[in-house]
């Protein structure tokens, strides 16, 4: 998965959101399976950075390179799950089952 600067514009989470996103691309790339668990250097940006920064970056574009519910299932594993029913990019992260 690559992600460029390019993708996300005028967020003031811009360098950092982007930056996590690139230490967790083996984690929630859309083409590749998802690891047992996220690599440390992801839950470690994720911890970090934070999930608001990093789901303020995402747009259409980097949503259609990413599989949005692994991230949600990385925040999870990292420590710092996202609510139920809210929103990440436009992607609206399901309720508890």
């Amino acid at each position: 998965m690559l992600l460029w600067s390019s993708q996300i514009q005028g967020n003031s989470c811009d360098g950092s959101g982007i930056e996590a996103l690139r230490a967790c691309g083996d984690s929630i790339d859309k083409k590749l399976p998802s690891p047992p668990k996220p690599f440390e250097g992801c839950c470690t940006a994720v911890r970090i950075i934070g999930m608001n920064c990093i789901c303020e970056v995402i747009n259409k574009e980097i949503e259609s390179s990413i599989d949005m519910q692994k991230l949600v299932n990385v925040a999870s594993a990292c420590g710092r799950p996202l609510a139920p029913h809210s929103h990440c990019g436009s992607y609206l992260v399901p309720g508890v089952a």
